[in-house]
């Protein structure tokens, strides 16, 4: 068992070197071209500096979600998912498709869990490896001829995509209002209530961030860390 947990632990060390490895390789090539082009260095320094700083508080989601998943696929595995193609969005809708709230986990479910965070995060690679370019100028014809239906297409796939996510959440905490069940872990709480509660907060606090970017245009890239951190306060307080 321990010899599993290292292989675990290593392959997730690799998967970290490798994505800290592209990125040094890219901020190299792009230093060195921006010298080549007479861009003054002293810029180039801030322009890294400054893209450190506004990098961290964007990952504070990425930090929450490993705290969400470790407690079901355990800290390496929930590291090599998020440090990698997806987003926490995805990576606990996909885990909750096998592993639900307060379920009592096992290795086989964990395993299929696993398999189906991964298996379904590939369709975007295979598509933009076969089809992005014919994709992509075909939006560009259409954003050309005719920018209108561009809009609405675009509105459209992100309402579906929204409308989806939402509903199934909206539902399933509809319907388990009073019915709390209690998470093995924790402990807390989990209903209906919570869950119908902590949404209309995070709704609230993003519509908040939405018009205080506006004004504020550097907020963007923490809207949803403070929206996530703020929802999740909330929660924890009720359960």
């Amino acid at each position: 068992m321990k010899d599993s947990f290292a292989v675990i632990y290593l392959i997730g060390a690799v998967i970290a070197l490798l994505v800290i490895g592209m990125s040094l390789f890219f901020i190299r090539v792009s230093f060195r071209r921006a010298r080549q082009i007479g861009m003054d260095t002293g810029i180039l320094k801030q322009t890294i500096k400054s893209s450190v700083i506004f990098s961290l508080v964007p990952s504070i989601p990425i930090v929450i979600g490993i705290g969400i998943m470790m407690q079901y696929l355990g800290l390496a595995l929930s590291w090599i998912r998020l440090e990698v193609i997806g987003a926490l969005q995805y990576e606990i809708l996909a885990m909750n498709q096998v592993l639900p709230v307060g379920c009592q986990v096992s290795s086989d479910m964990v395993a299929a869990a696993l398999v189906v965070m991964t298996v379904s995060i590939l369709s975007g690679p295979v598509f933009n490896a076969l089809c992005y370019k014919r994709y992509e100028n075909r939006l560009a014809h259409i954003r050309e001829s005719n920018p209108k239906l561009m809009d609405n297409l675009t509105g459209a796939l992100l309402g579906g995509l929204l409308s989806g996510l939402i509903s199934a959440m909206l539902v399933g905490a509809a319907f388990s209002i009073g019915n709390a069940s209690v998470a093995k872990d924790t402990g807390a709480q989990v209903s209906g209530e919570v869950t119908l509660i902590t949404f209309g907060v995070s709704c609230l606090l993003m519509a908040v961030c939405g018009l205080l970017i506006k004004k504020w245009k550097w907020l963007e890239s923490y809207a949803m860390a403070v929206t996530i951190l703020g929802a999740l306060s909330v929660a924890f307080f009720i359960a």
